[in-house]
């Protein structure tokens, strides 16, 4: 539901008006290394999720393999774009993360080139325009930074969280940039569609205000709870006037066109309601006047009422309808994918899978199904020669697939480490996507100059305890190539504090890190290599991730990782988690959605200390399918109400359990909370905190566990 992207592109400018651009756009025009850029989410201004590149097809998909994976220090729900940048020489992937760092990677070898710290959760995706990277954070702002450098330019305060992702365009005005939010507090709390004024020449400050909306419903202004994670389109519709065309949250649940220049409001569709959750958070895909046969234009929009729906892109009447519910049974999940056309098709990722509808009239031409019957919220990206075409998605369960775009038979799939909300992109006969386990990952055809090298870690070892050093702790590992190995670079995350060792400045930080480490035998095939760090007298969970470097720059693939823990020097409690286990799946009963409550039950013990026993216990129950992240708030409710249950977001919240027999050195502990009323799947987090205030270091975790129709009963 709060989790969607955006993109931008170029537009050109004749006899004072806007026009819209058909090929070439920044996406389909070659660069100097051969390779065709992907400067935005799905491509290009219009979404098209397509790449004139032919290196990647039907054909050879099967070959695919992986070319490099980089650690971004936290999970990556944003989608890549890919630019060549020629001040550099080179291909760079720009990628942001939940730990609010945009990087630049560089994407012959995921080498990381710069990273900009924007101070918040960045879950919208960057654009690239002009040597301007443009991207939206948490905290309201739309940043704007150097390509090259990474250096800060300048940036807006949207006043509310910013999911969407920019789409960038030359106007008449000049560079202009579309972007929406969804309120203060991340839910039904109002937000804007707003115009800035991009990093540009012309006489307007950079990053000031052009124009903004915010007059959701019919009549305008009667849903002022509603804002936008939609991404926006970008084009020109028959009366060559430009638009920005957007979906809008709950409960206005609508499809909108804007005046590019002034902000006008030029149609609104409102989507047929379904359920509560019926928002319109995907982007619209926009098909130009007069192809198809359609002479005003079209535009594509999936609403979460699973209703594909064909728009008049000049006056914003739907010309058909595909019922995604009626085809599949009323499949679980939710239709968060934006769509990619290729000529007459049209190609959207569902609750389950994907479908390929004719885009003249939307008929069903073929669908598909995940391994785990998971959700598709990654937007379709195609490549390939007309007749040879390979479609790229991630799903929910972590697995990126290809598959034929002709019959949607699958022809290869990767299985990352968590959960894929990200889009992919194609770009220099690679595809690059993002993953929930924090790596970005570049996947391509064939080998490099020579073999990729191999890290592996020693000690210690991965799930095995370790004593506290009370100082400095030893990492030790090995790595090998053909040629030559010239580094390893080690980076150290407290999965307990969720912050990063930076060995440069003694200090644990909250951005990435990577730390060169000491090689016994560098400059040859084969070396030991060892770095230490300082685990906190608390102990805690530590994960290790070794990189080894080769003499021609390749980086390894897979990345190695240990995780491990450390015990506190102190004297703190110990938590259990009993019920639920991990995968447990809850049923709706009688198979009719609505909220149910889930009992979490544990025990507690604390017999050491100068006061042994449990005096509470606290609990973290998180959603795992909505961006941002919810949490429960507890049986009171939320700060801020968001209508369907008891979870807030963003806001990270704790909630005591009830302890069975305060200050006992053991109890049993319990909880109860309130799920949303459709299919999703929770974490929980517990952790007591003894009559000495210790905490305990390690935290008691179950993840993930499900609510899903009755009849299914995989939790992936």
């Amino acid at each position: 539901m709060r989790r969607h992207v955006l993109l931008c592109a170029r537009l050109a400018v004749a006899a004072g008006l806007v026009l819209a651009v058909a090929p070439p756009t920044p996406s389909s025009a070659a660069a100097a290394d051969g390779g065709v850029d992907w400067p935005m989410f799905h491509a290009d201004p219009t979404h098209s999720g397509t790449t004139t590149e032919t290196t990647l097809k039907a054909s050879n998909a099967a070959q695919l393999g992986l070319q490099w994976q980089a650690n971004m220090g936290n999970g990556s729900n944003t989608s890549p774009a890919v630019v060549y940048n020629a001040t550099l020489g080179k291909r760079v992937v720009y990628q942001g993360s939940k730990n609010g760092t945009l990087a630049a990677i560089d994407a012959a070898n995921g080498e990381r080139i710069w990273g900009y710290p924007s101070g918040a959760e960045l879950s919208s995706s960057p654009a690239v325009f002009d040597n301007v990277v443009y991207f939206g954070d948490d905290n309201s702002l739309l940043h704007a930074v150097n390509a090259t450098t990474g250096a800060f330019i300048c940036s807006f305060p949207t006043g509310g969280i910013i999911n969407a992702s920019p789409v960038v365009a030359q106007t008449a005005d000049g560079l202009v940039v579309y972007v929406g939010d969804n309120g203060t507090g991340g839910g039904n709390d109002g937000g804007n569609i707003w115009a800035i004024n991009a990093v540009d020449p012309n006489g307007a400050p950079d990053c000031s205000l052009k124009w903004s909306y915010n007059a959701f419903g019919e009549p305008a202004g009667t849903h002022p709870e509603a804002g936008s994670w939609s991404p926006p389109a970008f084009a020109a519709d028959g009366n060559g006037r430009n638009l920005v065309v957007v979906g809008s949250s709950s409960s206005d649940n609508s499809v909108y066109a804007f005046d590019a220049l002034t902000g006008a409001r030029v149609w609104r569709f409102e989507t047929p309601y379904t359920f509560a959750d019926s928002d319109v958070g995907a982007g619209p895909t926009v098909s130009a006047p007069g192809v198809n046969g359609f002479v005003s234009g079209v535009a594509y929009v999936t609403g979460k009422n699973k209703i594909v729906h064909a728009l008049d892109l000049t006056t914003g009447t739907q010309i058909w309808a595909f019922d995604i519910r009626g085809a599949t049974n009323n499949v679980n999940g939710g239709t968060r994918s934006t769509a990619a056309l290729d000529g007459d098709r049209l190609y959207v990722g569902y609750g389950q899978g994907v479908f390929a509808l004719n885009a003249k009239d939307g008929t069903k031409l073929w669908s598909t199904q995940t391994d785990a019957a998971i959700e598709v919220i990654s937007a379709p990206a195609l490549s390939g020669p007309v007749g040879d075409r390979v479609l790229f998605v991630g799903d929910l369960s972590g697995k990126i697939t290809a598959m034929k775009a002709a019959d949607g038979a699958k022809l290869w799939t990767y299985q990352t480490g968590n959960y894929v909300y990200s889009s992919p992109a194609v770009s220099g006969g690679k595809v690059f996507i993002g993953s929930g386990d924090g790596f970005l990952y570049a996947f391509g055809i064939g080998a490099g100059p020579s073999a990729k090298p191999n890290a592996a870690i020693t000690a210690p070892l991965y799930g095995t305890a370790v004593p506290n050093p009370n100082g400095q702790l030893k990492v030790t590992g090995e790595a090998t190539d053909d040629v030559m190995v010239t580094k390893v670079l080690v980076a150290i995350r407290s999965a307990t504090t969720n912050r990063w060792w930076n060995a440069t400045f003694q200090s644990w930080t909250k951005e990435f890190a990577q730390n060169p480490a000491t090689l016994t035998a560098p400059g040859t095939p084969s070396t030991g290599w060892d770095t230490t760090f300082p685990p906190s007298v608390n102990g805690g969970q530590y994960i290790v991730y070794a990189d080894a470097v080769d003499s021609d720059g390749q980086h390894s693939a897979p990345v190695a990782q240990s995780s491990f823990s450390v015990p506190s020097l102190g004297q703190p409690p110990d938590t259990v988690i009993t019920t639920p286990v991990r995968k447990q799946v809850f049923n709706f009963p009688k198979d009719t959605q609505q909220p149910i409550n889930i009992t979490v039950t544990g025990t507690a013990s604390d017999t050491r200390g100068a006061q042994p026993g449990v005096q509470e216990v606290m609990v973290v129950i998180q959603n795992l399918d909505h961006e941002p992240r919810e949490y429960y708030c507890g049986a009171a409710g939320c700060p801020v109400a968001v209508g369907e249950s008891r979870f807030s977001q963003p806001t990270y919240t704790v909630v005591p359990a009830v302890v069975a027999n305060p200050g006992a050195t053991s109890t049993s502990w319990t909880m109860t909370f309130s799920t949303f009323d459709h299919p999703h799947k929770y974490s929980i987090v517990a952790w007591a905190v003894d009559r000495d205030g210790e905490k305990d270091p390690t935290k008691a975790r179950t993840s993930p566990i499900c609510v899903r129709n009755v009849g299914t009963t995989s939790c992936i």
